[in-house]
This record gives C-alpha cells, structure tokens and sequence, in this order.
C-alpha cells in the first residue's frame, strides 16, 4: 500500500497517510481540528480546506460554490489523498489550540495487526464425492448400497465407509433416475491408532451437484454473531456476514439468559433465536458468494460455554451456581437439522469444547488462532467482549479466567450505543478551545450511534480536557452547550438531531460512563488477578494480543487512560482481530487443528474469579479513570 504526507498549514504538522484515504483522516490523525459535524458524509459542508500544493481526487462538492473550486477548496471529508499534498486551513481557524505534537503521535498508536500463525492443511472434516457407478447385471448383482462402497473404495480410496438406515432408504429410486451418477457427502473422522480415517454416509444426492463442497464456521457471541463462507477445496473465504444476536431481547448478558432460559419455553425460544440469527448469515453469505445451499456440508461453531448450551438447548441452570458445573464440555458431530439450522439433509454441526462455565469453545477457537500454545512468549491474551475472556501463558503453562464486562464495548447498553456498522461514530477529535468534536463514521453515512472505539475515544478526551472527572462524573460549569443536564444525568452532545440519521441527538450520559467504568474495570481487574496466579506483573508479559470485534480501532493511548488496557510498552500490544471465528475457520479446514483444540481445552487451567476475593478488590479499586492507584498508569497525564 502506498503512503504519502499530508502537510497542514497554518499548524506546520505534517503525517503519513496511505493514498486513498480521506483529508479528514489526516487531519483525525495529526490533530488538526476542522468543523466536521457530519460525521464525513458531506452534508454540513463546515470542513472546507484549501489544497495549495499537490492534487486530490474529490468526491462530493456541492456544499461548495464554484468561486470555492476554481480557488482550490475541497471539503476534506469528500478529498481522498492521492499523493503528497499541503493543507491549508481556513484563517477563520488561525491561533487556535492544535494537539501538542507528542500527544498527536501517542494517540496515533495502534496495536500491531497480527495474522494467525497458524497454517491449515486442506483437510477438512466432510468430503464429497461425484460418483459414477456400474449398473448391476446377472453376473454383478450386489445391492446398491455395496455397489457404491465398492466404487467409492476402487475410484476413490474411501473406505470404510458406514451409514444410517434413513440414508441407506433412499439408493434405490435414486441411483435408478440418474443412471448410477450420484453425489455423495461423508462426515470423516480421524482414527489415528487405525491408521487413518473412517467416513460416515450423510447424504447421497441424485446426478453431480455443480460447485464446490462449503462450510460454515461461525462465532455465536453473547452480543454479537459472525459468520464466514469457506470453500472446502480451496480454503478461501467466499463471504463474510455478521448480526446482532437476537438473543439481546431477552437478557443482555450470559447470567439474564440463563435465568430467561429457567422460565417456561425460555430455553427453547433462546435456542430458536439465535438459530434465526445464524439463518440469516448463511442466507447473506450464500447470497452475497452466489453459492448454492446444497453444497454445504457442515458447520464449525465456537461460542462461550452459556452460548454453546443455549445454541444446543441444554440446561443452562447450573453454569451460575457453585460449583459452576456444565451440561457436557465435549459434543460429538449434531445434525444441523437437529437444531433448526437452514442446512441440507446430512448436514452436520460440530462445536468447539470448553474449558469450565464462564470459559468456553470461544476462548479455545481464540488460542488455536493466536498459536500462543505453540511459543516461548509469556502471552497475555485479552478477549474484549460481553463475557470478557483472558489467558496467560505460553506452551509450558496456560491459565484462563472469564470476567463479565457486559455488552459497553460492543455498543449494548448504552442509549446510543451500536455495533462498529455504517454510520457508527468510530473516529472524534475535540476540539480543547471549543470543546466542539470534530466526527467521522464508518463509511461516511449519517450519524446513527457510536461503536466502542469511538467511546473510548471520546472518555480519553474528555478526561483529558477535564470535560470529564476521574469518576466518571461531568464537569458541569464548562462554558459549553455540548455538556448539558439530560435524561440520564449530565451528558455530552456528540452529534446533533439535524445532523445524524436518526432524527435526535446521539449523546454519552453519565449512566453510560458508569457502565463503560464497570466494563473496564472487570477486565483490568480479571487479567491483574489472572497474572497474579502465575506470579507475574504485567510489565513481566512478553506480550499482549488483543481479540474483539473493535480492536482493529483500538487506540492504545485512549485504552491505557481509560485504564482498559496496562501501562505498558505500545510495541507489546498485538490485536488479532475475531479470534473465535479465525479459529474457527481454522478447525473447518484442518480436522488435525479441531483435535488440537480438543488438546488446549485440556490444557487450560481455570481460575475462577468469582470465588477469589481479590478480584472484588481489584475490581472496586478500578472503578475510576484510569486507577485509583496512578502509579499503575506512570504515562498517563490528565
């Protein structure tokens, strides 16, 4: 990818972008304010900026008069940097508050983006076959169903093979109206002390199916559900498709589900929810990969232990109650049909196994894919999410806490609070003279609400505007309207009604604040006792990975100010994305990783924090912005 600098006067700050990027990112990234309330779509018109050396391909400029062009004005949200340019900002600007030069550059830091280690082999755990037989004669008069075991053994070194009676019934007709052409899928099994593998008949399909044998390997979280298209053959994925967990309407996190699923019907109607969710990926992937239903083959799912049972319909009710004891940790191969699933018949669902009640197949898939099991490293691994997951270790030692951090990272409950989708506020400058923000949303739509990215964003600057107290509390005699007594307390106005898709203003309330300090503070307090269990700081770690569906934007200094994330050397910090569904994607390939992961649920020692009375003190200690011990946070300044 190619870079190019953008210099802005009358600042005299100069950044490195990549091409293609917008003048507003630059400006986001050297702390260069510019009046951005439309969140980039063009529609306020207020970031207009004159490009006096170099060239930029504009995109939307009807909010400019010609006089503007002809002049060189763009609107830096609708410029995308093409090459090497200089800014100029208007005059009405000169003399205000830039971001000192080393603060610009810290809160440009980012974790290192760090793919799976990890190399899949081709060998997946469902195989199909195009077939062709012999017809029977007087002298060759086998039954059908030898007659295909036989071919599947001569043509194609598949053997042995087994079936059930149900798929057996329909050979017959089948293999008659199609002239002995016959599409087959087994599920396989690896049998190491037999040498090899043994195959399971799950569907036997009249003539050869056109396209490639598919899978599905998905990550059913507690806020959010994702899932991936991989094709068989070539290990590539097709298509990509993630939803909102339908389960939210009936509990927010895994403990109000387990209690909605002891009602009457409860656990059935959160088992069908979220195989509605799950439906409507395979329908959007299947869709958007042009790929047909029939050639799915099997699913690989990875959820935490709450979500797996509710998936599978198994009583929950002992998750939450000491000693905290599942239904079952391993689950052979369900029949997709078994659960509701839109799979064809023979179609299979193998889930990945956990570790204890609040660690589960989730955290397992995540190990697998940080390939931590395999490294001298001392790791610390961080799963931000609703069920907050964390391991420490490496190949000689590997221990697993889970804290619950609720759904504020992800969006969920807060008033404004959604998913990292189009129109989600992801990117704000505040501007420290103003204290106006300057916004940008994920592909430049209308402001709907703000994803976790952003809200750590926004909680770093306010602190250090002191728009914000360490508590959590709004300074209420700033002379600003953006702060204001709402609903929920006092508030800051991110985005205003007449600019946002939604008709009103998008706002973060102190109840929110109280969430967001609750979230951080469990993890920080879950992964300070984890380390403290193998007798390391975390200034001891070689590393840390982050996992979570908004790491990617994860900004290290706003993560280390709110206290999410330890005060440690940035170049430590590596974020690898979805782990859950890379790892899951890893185990549809390779049938050797999905008895690997079989081996790091093994591994795992639990501890379960619940029951330490240091993780209660921890927590209540970190139930301020960043610490309530500064020396924890040294390069912290507020």
């Amino acid at each position: 990818m190619q870079t190019a600098r953008v210099r802005f006067l009358p600042d005299d700050i100069t950044v490195e972008i990549q091409t293609g990027e917008l003048v507003l990112d630059a400006a986001l990234s050297a702390g260069v304010f510019l009046r951005a309330a439309c969140g980039g779509t063009g529609g306020c018109g207020q970031c207009k900026v004159k490009i006096s050396e170099g060239a930029v391909e504009p995109l939307k400029m009807d909010k400019l008069s010609a006089q503007d062009r002809a002049a060189g004005f763009v609107l830096a949200c609708q410029a995308k940097v093409t090459g090497d340019i200089t800014v100029q900002v208007p005059e009405a600007k000169v003399g205000r508050k830039v971001i000192p030069r080393d603060e610009a550059d810290r809160m440009r830091l980012t974790a290192t983006p760090m793919e799976s280690p990890i190399i899949p082999q081709l060998n997946p755990p469902a195989v199909q076959v195009l077939l062709q037989a012999t017809p029977p004669t007087p002298g060759d008069n086998i039954s059908d169903y030898e007659r295909i075991l036989r071919t599947l053994k001569v043509n194609h070194e598949i053997e042995p093979v087994t079936a059930d009676l149900e798929v057996v019934k329909g050979i017959p007709i089948l293999v008659r109206e199609h002239d002995w052409k016959l599409t087959v899928s087994f599920r396989a099994e690896e049998f190491p002390a037999l040498g090899g593998r043994a195959y399971r008949l799950q569907r036997v399909c009249g003539g050869h199916e056109a396209g490639h044998p598919l899978a599905m390997a998905v990550d059913i979280g507690t806020t959010s559900l994702w899932g991936e298209l991989v094709d068989l053959e070539t290990g590539e994925v097709l298509a990509r498709a993630s939803r909102y967990n339908p389960q939210i309407a009936m509990g927010d996190d895994v403990i109000s589900r387990i209690v909605f699923a002891l009602k009457k019907d409860g656990l059935e109607k959160l088992q069908k929810e979220v195989v509605r969710g799950l439906n409507e990926i395979i329908d959007d992937v299947l869709r958007h990969a042009g790929r047909r239903r029939d050639n799915l083959l099997f699913m690989t799912a990875a959820g935490n232990t709450v979500m797996t049972h509710l998936f599978l319909g198994l009583y929950p009710k002992f998750l939450r109650e000491s000693p905290y004891v599942p239904v079952a940790q391993n689950i052979e191969p369900v029949p997709a049909g078994d659960l509701g699933l839109a799979m064809p018949p023979g179609a299979f669902v193998r889930v990945f196994p956990g570790v204890a009640s609040y660690v589960g197949g989730d955290i397992v898939s995540g190990v697998l894919a940080n390939g931590m099991w395999d490294s001298d490293e001392m790791t610390l691994f961080i799963d931000i999410g609703t069920n907050g997951e964390i391991v420490a270790g490496n190949r000689d030692l590997l221990m697993t806490a889970s804290c619950s951090a609720g759904p504020a990272f992800e969006g969920g409950g807060l008033e404004h609070g959604m998913r990292a989708a189009p129109g989600a506020v992801e990117s704000i400058l505040i501007d420290p003279e103003t204290l106006e923000p300057m916004i940008k949303t994920i592909d430049m739509k209308p402001a709907l609400g703000i994803c976790g990215s952003g809200i750590i964003n926004i909680i770093s600057q306010m602190l250090k505007m002191r728009i914000l107290a360490q508590n959590g509390k709004f300074n209420s005699h700033l002379d600003t309207d953006r702060v204001r007594d709402g609903r929920n307390g006092y508030e800051y106005v991110i985005c205003r009604a007449p600019e946002t898709g939604i008709g009103q203003d998008i706002v973060l309330s102190e109840v929110d604040l109280d969430n967001i300090i609750r979230a951080k503070g469990a993890m920080f307090s879950g992964y300070t006792c984890l380390l403290s269990k193998i007798g390391l700081s975390v200034d001891a770690v070689d590393r840390v990975i982050i996992a979570g569906a908004f790491g990617s934007f994860i900004n290290l200094d706003h993560a280390i100010t709110i206290g999410l994330l330890p005060d440690i050397s940035p170049e430590k910090f590596h974020f690898i994305g979805n782990s859950s569904l890379k790892g899951a994607r890893l185990a549809t390939l390779d049938t050797g990783l999905f008895e690997r992961a079989k081996a790091i649920a093994r591994s795992l020692t639990n501890v379960e924090l619940s029951e330490d009375p240091t993780y209660m003190d921890n927590f209540m200690a970190a139930l301020f912005f960043p610490h309530t011990r500064a020396e924890l946070f040294p390069s912290v300044r507020l």
